[in-house]
């Protein structure tokens, strides 16, 4: 399983922008040093109270500069024609894979707030027909040479994509996939799906791991597939020294969870596209013990209940996790980042190198005693052993 710190430059009240991208570069540095596999910030748009990241592809180039391994994946660029015509997508990306040395990785959208939308005079009748057709522009921008194009939203005579990308046969496409039917048309294009985001519990978000992977099957493509079933923790990940205190810090994520859903409604209401979003009115934000343990939204506590979360995810089958850790105080942040990387991580990346309880190694020692002493006792008894071992003493010497 991958880890993916995602941050939108949330800036609190008092605070200015300027000091909250600084911070946020300290976050992504440490997530880097700690064992992160990627990070990623969503592109929002005159947002309010929220996120600030509008240009992610000016603020990775910078930290690509100051990074050696870490990923960068964008989550999401927004393909409706009005925000990005997707041959300029194709072509930010190509350079961001070039300055990145194949680091960079294209998660996509049609933008999920009304804010946002009506300001670019998107037509959300129609962004999905946009950005299907947006990302099947970039392949063939990335893969066709010369390539070409003629749909309803896109006519682009032949042409050749300068520059052109490192990583074979093109970086690693998704897209946001909040409902099923999102899910199914990200696996049947044989893209990867990000999942989650509506707060609706675990056992949503595993049918949508069980449809992409039997409508990938199913399904034959004509470009080459980049597979990947992500899931979003949306409403953030707070790791601390005791998960008493973790939950403490973590309550101003609720209003965050608030906030950044209170339009889903709404938007429900101008599309059948965004007709599932409706189903965020039945959560209740208020019951903590709900939003923590079941809402597949936060991963809240100590190293050790942190652990046992992620551990859910992986038994679903889940390729990366996208942790949202932003909205708190930059101390505790970089405080979660640490303990995350530290304690958590190398638990599903390198378990044998985990270090235990030497109580627990020597119970195992003395279980395994008995096995070993009829192991010996067999070899004893069996004809020409002693000859064996003089033989092999022989040899060693």
């Amino acid at each position: 399983m991958d880890f993916i710190l995602m941050t939108e430059g949330d800036t609190p009240v008092g605070l200015t922008h300027e000091h909250r991208y600084r911070e946020l570069v300290d976050e992504v540095l440490l997530a880097e040093k700690v064992g992160f596999d990627a990070f990623g910030s969503s592109e929002q748009h005159v947002a309010i109270g929220t996120a600030t990241v509008s240009s992610p592809e000016v603020l990775y180039p910078y930290l690509m500069a100051l990074t050696d391994r870490i990923r960068f994946i964008h989550l999401v660029t927004l393909l409706p024609t009005r925000m990005n015509h997707a041959l300029r997508v194709a072509e930010r990306t190509a350079t961001e894979d070039i300055l990145s040395n194949g680091r960079v990785e294209l998660g996509t959208g049609r933008g999920n707030t009304t804010l946002a939308l009506r300001a670019f005079e998107v037509d959300p009748t129609e962004n999905k027909s946009q950005w299907r057709e947006g990302v099947e522009l970039i392949r063939r921008a990335f893969l066709d040479d010369p390539f070409s194009f003629v749909g309803e939203h896109y006519k682009v005579p032949p042409r050749s994509l300068v520059p052109k990308p490192l990583q074979m046969p093109y970086p690693p496409i998704s897209a946001a996939a909040g409902s099923p039917s999102s899910v199914e048309t990200a696996a049947a294009m044989g893209i990867g799906a990000i999942m989650g985001g509506l707060y609706l519990g675990f056992d949503l978000v595993e049918n949508m791991l069980k449809l992409y992977d039997e409508t990938l099957a199913a399904t034959d493509h004509a470009y080459p597939i980049t597979p990947r079933k992500m899931v979003t923790i949306s409403g953030g990940m707070h790791c601390a020294e005791t998960t008493a205190l973790a939950r403490k810090q973590a309550q101003p994520l609720f209003d965050m969870a608030k906030l950044s859903t209170g339009a889903y409604e709404r938007l429900s209401t101008l599309s059948k596209d965004y007709a599932y979003m409706g189903a965020v009115k039945d959560v209740d934000f208020d019951n903590e013990e709900y939003m923590f343990e079941e809402s597949q939204g936060f991963v809240v506590g100590d190293p050790d209940h942190c652990i046992e979360h992620v551990q859910r995810y992986a038994d679903m089958g889940v390729d990366a996790l996208v942790l949202r850790v932003d909205s708190l105080p930059h101390e505790q942040l970089l405080r979660s980042i640490e303990l995350f990387g530290k304690y958590v991580i190398p638990r599903f990346k390198h378990p044998r190198n985990v270090v235990r309880p030497a109580d627990d190694v020597l119970a195992d020692i003395r279980a395994a005693r008995p096995a070993h002493e009829a192991a010996l006792r067999a070899f004893a008894a069996t004809p020409g052993s002693t000859q064996n071992h003089a033989n092999l003493s022989e040899a060693v010497r």
